[in-house]
């Protein structure tokens, strides 16, 4: 063996037993996404999707915003129609029985329509309208098998998160149809 093959082997051996190339929450968060991509599309979402964006295929910008507005000032009010149609529907129950069956690995779950627009919560989002249609248009067209996991810090008690994006296509035309935002505590990894 080559002094050169040797001082290799001895690198590696030193780099991984010292954690340099150990896997990262998101690592490990990507390798099982697929089951975590499976379990929801067998929710009936890409229907529940369509039917959304049927009925919603004329909402305007501005009825958008409005709908943002009606949230925010619902966020701290006692009653709260809008946010408990979102958090409380079939859908939202379906991704908390997802949340159930992945070994509540993930904490949250929110799925928008393909204008960007949440159609079902799991938990209160800061938002209804996540303006990530344009973002999701752009991952599908590349790619849309595509997830795009970014680390969070959630500063009201200190710990990292992670928050997985991806588009859902519909299976028939390859249109995209909406999106699904998940987000992990990275410590559960």
């Amino acid at each position: 063996m080559s002094r050169l093959t040797a001082f290799a082997l001895w690198a590696a051996v030193v780099l991984f037993a010292n954690g340099a190339y150990a896997d990262s929450p998101a690592d490990r968060f990507q390798r099982i996404m697929p089951e975590i991509q499976s379990a929801l599309m067998a929710q009936d979402l890409v229907k529940t999707l369509r039917t959304y964006n049927n009925s919603r295929q004329d909402m305007t910008q501005a009825y958008i915003d409005g709908l943002e507005a009606t949230w925010q000032a619902e966020l701290n009010a006692n009653i709260q129609p809008l946010i408990t149609g979102i958090v409380k529907n079939i859908t939202a129950m379906r991704m908390r029985k997802v949340i159930r069956d992945t070994g509540r690995v993930i904490s949250e779950i929110n799925v928008i329509d393909a204008k960007g627009v949440s159609i079902a919560q799991t938990t209160v989002f800061p938002h209804i309208w996540q303006g990530s249609a344009a973002e999701a248009k752009d991952i599908a067209a590349a790619n849309p098998n595509m997830v795009l996991i970014s680390n969070e810090s959630d500063a009201s008690n200190q710990s990292r998160q992670l928050e997985a994006f991806f588009p859902v296509t519909d299976p028939d035309t390859n249109e995209l149809i909406g999106a699904v935002i998940l987000v992990i505590e990275a410590e559960s990894f």
